[in-house]
């Protein structure tokens, strides 16, 4: 492991907790005060007495069956904090207009509330014929790809809770039942996105992707649109599904995303 740089006002025990945290958080395992001594060339007296400060302040757990070492609560927590604070509208913001420089389309991200999509930002295209942007609109999340994208990765239970009565038809292509929906569901897990043709707005092609935090909870969608001549399925194969993977990885991992984290069903 390499260790981080030494300033002349740097602590020395400070840093070397630090990379004990840092060691930690990497691991997919505990592990033992040997172990860590190992990897951050630390002597086995110097690693327990840090060790034994970090569990005295939460930050360590010590696993009395193993005698191993794990991260405590206070280290999430105060991930948690710095998380919330990441305000989603300014972290998407360059990943947004990246994609927009890419495919030249208008790229939505939303968030979804109780079955609806609620639009938080977009980058629009230079095209003069354009989907309008959606900001501050709200609409059904089974009619659109970044709602489906979402839905898929929450709770059966939730996904009945939020569609009690028949699905509302925004246009012809809406699905407009239960079972049909959790199909279509079941379809965007396997793929990783969602696509929704002419499903809200008539003329207009949509693919999305979900975005996961820390936990492998989705807490945003980002999606690319536009009319339905510049959508051929060849170029969303192509072009657009690859651009709006990349973009919903890369902000996942912003929110600290683990991919053998991620939840669902």
């Amino acid at each position: 492991m390499v260790r981080r740089d030494k300033s002349e006002y740097a602590v020395q025990a400070v840093n070397n907790a630090l990379d004990i945290l840092e060691l930690l958080g990497k691991s997919d395992q505990e592990l033992s005060i040997s172990e860590i001594g190992a990897k951050l060339g630390l002597t086995r007296s110097n690693v327990n007495k840090l060790l034994a400060t970090l569990e005295s302040f939460g930050y360590v757990e010590y696993n009395k069956r193993t005698g191993n070492f794990r991260m405590d609560v206070k280290t999430f927590q105060i991930s948690q904090a710095y998380l919330n604070k990441l305000n989603l509208i300014e972290a998407s913001k360059q990943i947004l207009t990246e994609i927009k420089k890419e495919v030249n389309e208008t790229v939505h991200i939303s968030v979804l509330r109780k079955g609806n999509i609620v639009y938080l930002n977009a980058v629009e295209t230079d095209h003069s014929v354009r989907v309008v942007p959606r900001i501050g609109n709200i609409g059904p999340a089974y009619a659109t790809a970044t709602g489906k994208a979402q839905l898929a990765f929450i709770k059966l239970d939730k996904i009945k809770e939020y569609y009690s009565e028949k699905l509302v038809k925004m246009t012809d292509n809406t699905i407009d039942n239960m079972e049909d929906l959790l199909k279509e569901l079941d379809l965007v897990r396997q793929r990783g996105y969602a696509t929704d043709f002419e499903e809200f707005e008539l003329g207009v092609r949509c693919v999305g992707a979900p975005v996961f935090n820390f936990m492998g909870n989705v807490i945003a969608g980002l999606s690319i649109s536009a009319p339905v001549e510049r959508m051929s399925e060849e170029r969303i194969e192509k072009e657009i599904i690859p651009a709006v993977l990349k973009g919903a990885y890369k902000l996942s991992i912003k929110y600290g995303y683990k991919k053998e984290a991620q939840k669902g069903f």
